[in-house]
């Protein structure tokens, strides 16, 4: 394998990934790397799904094609970037810091690409985004995308998580950003927040009579996990059914009622409120799924500015 001696110190444990090696950098030749974006695309689509054979399937290739590609770059890096567990890819510190600059890479080589490709027809990507995900880092996200890409339009569905997460499934959509409230979600976490039990400032309940809660029809996943836990508790309860976002806030706000909301929605429309009977309240992931994409570069490119995006 290739020397080290003029290379900068890898990271340590305890700097994490995001530490900058080029710090370490004083004089001396730099060393040139023989790296193909066909190895770094292989790296990044098998860290993102963690298992060689879901990562081919995804590229259309083989796993000794993926496997040849991760070889090779390691060699060329002297550096192991996975540790390979049964069927699991997981990787190594080197892997994980890696994986951040090459998130980098290719968000710049798709931009190239995008920037001198001839432009004969516009082009959309269609993503959805369930309502409380709609944070201001969000849209300044895909507002930077569109000054960047001026052709492209993004086209936005808002809907329930599941319904959401059966579009991309099914094709209809390309990405989305969805709230799972498993420990072990189905898509990317992008963040994660403790949800709170909230109502209007006019809210009052006894001790009799059922709670009343104002949620989404089904499916929603909030309203799901609020009545499976109060009718394991064994509380009776009613549902004011709200049909738009409008209506939930409206609802919340006069005290018609309570729900699990973030604390970005709990400022807007009610105030905490403090119960005993209350089930504790769950952690809310927000998770990007993707699925097929019709402009692989251009959605490439805004999944990689949506990951950049938490992880700046």
């Amino acid at each position: 394998m290739a020397q080290r001696a003029m290379l900068p110190d890898r990271p340590s444990a305890a700097a994490g990934a995001n530490a900058n090696p080029m710090e370490s950098i004083k004089d001396g030749p730099m060393r040139r790397f023989n790296i193909s974006t066909t190895m770094v695309r292989s790296f990044l689509e098998i860290a993102d799904q963690g298992n060689v054979t879901r990562a081919a399937s995804r590229l259309n290739s083989t796993q000794s094609t993926l496997s040849h590609q991760i070889q090779k770059l390691e060699t060329e890096l002297d550096a192991k970037l996975f540790h390979r567990k049964n069927n699991a890819m997981e990787k190594t510190p080197d892997g994980e810091y890696f994986h951040l600059q090459a998130n980098k890479i290719v968000q710049i080589l798709d931009e190239i690409d995008l920037y001198f490709r001839p432009r004969k027809t516009s082009r959309a990507i269609s993503i959805g985004i369930v309502n409380d995900c709609f944070k201001p880092s969000i849209i300044s996200t895909i507002n930077h995308f569109n000054r960047a890409f001026p052709d492209v339009t993004v086209e936005f569905k808002t809907e329930s998580s599941v319904k959401l997460a059966k579009r991309v499934k099914d094709g209809e959509i390309e990405m989305a950003i969805v709230r799972d409230l498993a420990e072990t979600p189905a898509g990317e976490i992008l963040w994660s927040e403790q949800l709170i039990w909230a109502g209007g400032p006019a809210y009052k309940h006894g001790s009799d009579g059922p709670l009343p809660l104002v949620f989404f029809p089904d499916p929603c996943v909030y309203r799901r996990y609020a009545l499976d836990m109060l009718e394991a508790l064994d509380l009776p309860y009613k549902v004011f059914d709200s049909t738009s976002w409008t209506i939930f806030e409206r609802s919340l706000r006069s005290g018609a009622g309570i729900s699990l909301v973030t604390s970005d929605v709990c400022k807007v429309c009610g105030v905490d409120i403090i119960d005993p009977r209350l089930p504790p309240a769950p952690v809310a992931h927000a998770t990007l799924l993707t699925g097929k994409f019709s402009n692989p570069a251009v959605s490439h490119n805004l999944v990689g500015r949506l990951r950049n995006m938490m992880a700046g």
